[in-house]
């Protein structure tokens, strides 16, 4: 056995293993100590990592399963596989599934799939997120026989164009490509495949925060106004239910009628509309623990669902054999469930159509968040009817919307100054009448 320091922090562990032809092989590996401690301490980690190092080896031998585990042989695309099937699909859900799956197959897995996970280096990776800065944009197209629906016409014409292509990426997706690596090796960690997380040594990019849209009071109120005119009472029921609620589209796509309360008028928040190509659209749990969640409507918004609830019962009575819908608040023409991504294309058109051009259906979520908390609600409401882990989430997204509370704030000191020009009055002497003892009286 050996233990030989290499550097700073750095030791080569080793020991000879007897071949089945009778010849020695040594078995080696770097091994990386914690920085800080003194080199006794440091050796006995080394120790540890070449007992850990004899051990493997020793179950390669016994168990072929123990030898397809072994960190000496398990490449970058070995590990991904293992990591997507053993962890991502039974404790992610199917859209982040997804996305793992698009970030490995598009940029790590071309780059680095037959590297050893365990000769990863921090140098390594820096040229690996330089690679992702400077690639061009793909097209995320998958072939027909993959969708679970046929794409349609207009969504082919929507694909990344040439001149895309020719654009780097984006800070904020360079940041998903880091992440998801990170995020794969800290299990590698854990799972001992390595020692340490190599990433840990490489600068996540940095990306600005896009500022969130969101309209003002007068824009809202004129949007209020121009849905009064809307003939589609689902697209209506839909805007208002973020807009009012700031409910997300996937959780407006699973709304029930049977959701309602409709003695304390509430609506229960429990299910999410999602979908990938693979499966198409499903349902699933909110985006947290939080987004479950049970918000108050206002009496306006509970007309709109008792109008909705009153159409729906009087298409079941006017053609039973067309209507299929079990209770959506937002539907298709027969009541079935709509596409997640219909309303939002819905409101799309309403909105080009009406002076509203470029905002998207979840800026309607914003705008709710916004006018709540511009106007004095708490921001622990705020969070608790938005379905946020807590109120500093709430705060961080939205404090733009605590302008005019900031402007409030500097009236209250401008009030000060203003009563510190004024030079008070001095008043004028009494003379004495007579009762009050003067000066000079002893």
């Amino acid at each position: 056995m050996a233990i030989e320091k290499r550097g700073a922090d750095t030791y080569r562990i080793g020991f000879q293993t007897l071949n089945a032809d009778g010849t020695y092989k040594w078995v080696r590996e770097t091994f990386h100590a914690t920085p800080g401690l003194s080199e006794a301490y440091q050796r006995m980690e080394a120790e540890v990592a070449l007992e850990r190092l004899k051990l493997q080896a020793q179950q390669a031998k016994d168990s072929p399963e123990a030898a397809e585990a072994q960190p000496n042989v398990i490449t970058v695309r070995t590990f991904a596989e293992r990591w997507m099937e053993k962890h991502v699909r039974p404790n992610c859900s199917p859209v982040t599934y997804k996305d793992y799956r698009y970030f490995l197959d598009s940029r790590i897995l071309p780059y680095m799939g037959d590297m050893p996970v365990k000769k990863l280096t921090a140098t390594y990776l820096v040229d690996w997120l330089e690679y992702v800065r400077n690639d061009g944009r793909r097209s995320t197209r998958m072939e027909e026989s993959q969708l679970a629906n046929p794409r349609h016409p207009a969504a082919t014409a929507r694909l990344t164009s040439d001149v895309q292509r020719t654009r780097p990426l984006g800070a904020r997706t360079v940041q998903h490509y880091y992440d998801t690596l990170k995020t794969m090796l800290d299990m590698a960690v854990q799972w001992e495949i390595i020692y340490r997380n190599p990433m840990e040594r490489v600068t996540r990019p940095r990306a600005r925060k896009a500022r969130v849209k969101f309209l003002d009071e007068e824009q809202a109120v004129e949007l209020l106004r121009c849905l009064k005119d809307e003939p589609n009472m689902c697209l209506r029921a839909a805007v208002l239910l973020a807009l009012l609620c700031g409910l997300r589209l996937g959780e407006v796509g699973a709304l029930r009628l049977s959701d309602v309360d409709w003695k304390r008028g509430t609506i229960d928040i429990s299910h999410a509309l999602k979908y990938t190509p693979q499966t198409g659209s499903f349902e699933g749990p909110p985006k947290s623990e939080a987004g479950e969640r049970i918000i108050a409507l206002p009496v306006g918004m509970m007309a709109v669902l008792d109008q909705t609830r009153a159409y729906q019962e009087d298409c079941k009575r006017a053609a039973p054999h067309l209507w299929v819908g079990e209770g959506w608040i937002v539907h298709a023409w027969n009541g079935a469930q709509l596409h997640h991504d219909t309303p939002s294309r819905w409101f799309r058109h309403f909105a080009d159509g009406h002076g509203f051009e470029g905002v998207r259906f979840h800026d309607l979520r914003h705008t709710h968040a916004s006018t709540l908390l511009a106007n004095g609600i708490d921001a622990v409401a705020v969070a608790s009817r938005m379905g946020h882990e807590d109120a500093s989430t709430t705060l961080r997204v939205y404090a733009h919307a605590l302008r005019r509370r900031d402007d409030d704030a500097a009236r209250v000191w401008q009030s000060f100054l203003d009563a510190a020009s004024v030079q008070p009055e001095t008043p004028e002497p009494v003379e004495n009448d007579g009762f009050a003892p003067s000066p000079d009286a002893q």
